[in-house]
């Protein structure tokens, strides 16, 4: 596995491994893998300026949402 992936690689499960292969993901698969409500995974989408709308489509760049996770946790 590529970066640190391979410290925690013994309580990854499947979901992880597919939330790990997908640059984009959208507000529904968010809202399911982390756990929050719509509303507030919207906002900390939007506050680490992860969102990128085309028309009605909208996707999370999860490089930069888990980027911004990280650095409000240290806090």
């Amino acid at each position: 596995m590529s970066g640190s992936l391979w410290k925690f690689s013994d309580q990854l499960d499947d979901a992880d491994l597919i939330m790990i292969q997908k640059d984009f993901i959208t507000l529904n698969e968010g809202v399911e893998y982390y756990g929050l409500g719509m509303k507030p995974f919207t906002r900390i989408a939007r506050e680490a300026g992860a969102v990128y709308k085309i028309g009605k489509m909208v996707r999370i760049r999860r490089d930069l949402l888990e980027e911004y996770l990280r650095q409000i946790q240290k806090r």
